[in-house]
C-alpha cells in the first residue's frame, strides 16, 4: 500500500525550493518505511510535512503509516484531516479518511468523506462500497442498497486488496435483501456477482442460502457443495448443506452435516449455530427411532 514515490525531476518544473526539499525528506522517509524502519520514516515524513504546509502527500503518507503500520487511529484521523486540508479535492485522502473514521464506528462521520470521494471520482467501486456499509451500520438501508448498486456499476468486478478474491459489493447487497426476505432479488444479485466474479465462495454461499428460503433445496445443495469445492474450510456452507439435506430429507446426509458443521465450527463466533445443529440432529435421531419403533 505504501510504495516509495518516483524521484522528481526538479529542473525546470517550478518546485519551490520548500517542495524540493519537502519532497526529498519524504522520499527518505518512504524508503525507510520499506526498510521496516517505521519510527525513522514518521520523523523524516513529519519534517517534510513542516517544510511545506502546503504539500499533501507527507500527512497523507503519516496517515497510512498511523492507520495501517502502527493502529493509531487517532494520529491516522488528524494526519489525514491535515493532508485533506492541503488538498480537499483529492478522491483518495477523502476514501482513507472516510475507512479510518469507519474504523473508529464514527459511521455517520466517515458518510460525507466516502460521498465526497465519489463525487470527485465517480468510478470510485470501493469508496461506493464502504459508503455502503456505513450507510448500513447507521440503519439508513435503501441508502446502503444505492451505494452498493453504484459501487456494482462502477467496478463490477471490484477487489478490495490483493487477497480479495473480488464480489463485496454484491455479497453485501445480497445478504441485504436475504435479510429483510427479498430472496429473489437476493438470488439475481449473487447469480449477477458469479457472472463478474466466477469462483467466489462467499458469493456461491448468499446464492444457497437465497435458495433455500426460495425452497429450491436441489439448488442450494449444489451451491454449498460448490463452495466448499473451493473453500473446505466455510462453516457456514457446512451448516447451510446440512439444512439442505435435511429439508430434502436426506436424513444420513444432514446428521453428518450438522456433525460436521459441530466440530470444526468455532465456539466464539458460531455458538448459536452449534446449538442449532445439535437440536437438528437430535430431533432427526428422535425421528428415526420414533419410526423404527412403528415397524
Amino acid at each position: 500500500m505504501l510504495a516509495l514515490l518516483a524521484a522528481f525531476i526538479l529542473s525546470g518544473c517550478g518546485l519551490s525550493m520548500d517542495r524540493a526539499e519537502a519532497v526529498n525528506a519524504m522520499n527518505k522517509g518512504l524508503e525507510q518505511l520499506s526498510l521496516g524502519q517505521t519510527l525513522e520514516a514518521v520523523s523524516f515524513l513529519k519534517e517534510a510535512a513542516s517544510i511545506d504546509p502546503t504539500y499533501a502527500d507527507p500527512p497523507y503518507y503519516l496517515g497510512q503509516i498511523y492507520h495501517h503500520k502502527l493502529n493509531e487511529l487517532n494520529n491516522a484521523e488528524i494526519n489525514y484531516r491535515e493532508a485533506l486540508s492541503r488538498d480537499n479535492e483529492n478522491p483518495q485522502i477523502n476514501y482513507q479518511l472516510g475507512n479510518c473514521l469507519s474504523d473508529q464506528n464514527k459511521w455517520a462521520d466517515s458518510i460525507s468523506f466516502f460521498k465526497r470521494a465519489t463525487e470527485i471520482e465517480p468510478t470510485f467501486g470501493k469508496a461506493f462500497f464502504r459508503l455502503g456499509l456505513a450507510y448500513e451500520m447507521e440503519k439508513s438501508y435503501p441508502e446502503a442498497v444505492e451505494a452498493y448498486m453504484a459501487s456494482i456499476n462502477a467496478q463490477a468486478r471490484m477487489k478490495m486488496d490483493e487477497d480479495d478474491k473480488g464480489g463485496a459489493a454484491y455479497h453485501a447487497l445480497g445478504d441485504l435483501y436475504n435479510r429483510f426476505g427479498f430472496y429473489d432479488k437476493a438470488l439475481k444479485v449473487y447469480e449477477n456477482g458469479l457472472e463478474n466474479n466466477p469462483g467466489v465462495p462467499r458469493l456461491m454461499i448468499g446464492r444457497g442460502v437465497a435458495q433455500l428460503k426460495l425452497e429450491r433445496f436441489a439448488e442450494a445443495e449444489s451451491s454449498f457443495k460448490e463452495a466448499l469445492e473451493l473453500d473446505k474450510s466455510a462453516t457456514t456452507a457446512i451448516f447451510n448443506l446440512a439444512v439442505a439435506y435435511m429439508a430434502q430429507k436426506k436424513v444420513d446426509q444432514a446428521v453428518e452435516g450438522f456433525n460436521n458443521f459441530v466440530a470444526v465450527a468455532d465456539h466464539s463466533r458460531d455458538e448459536a449455530r452449534i446449538i442449532a445443529a445439535q437440536g437438528f440432529v437430535q430431533k432427526i435421531m428422535e425421528a428415526k427411532e420414533a419410526a423404527e419403533e412403528k415397524k
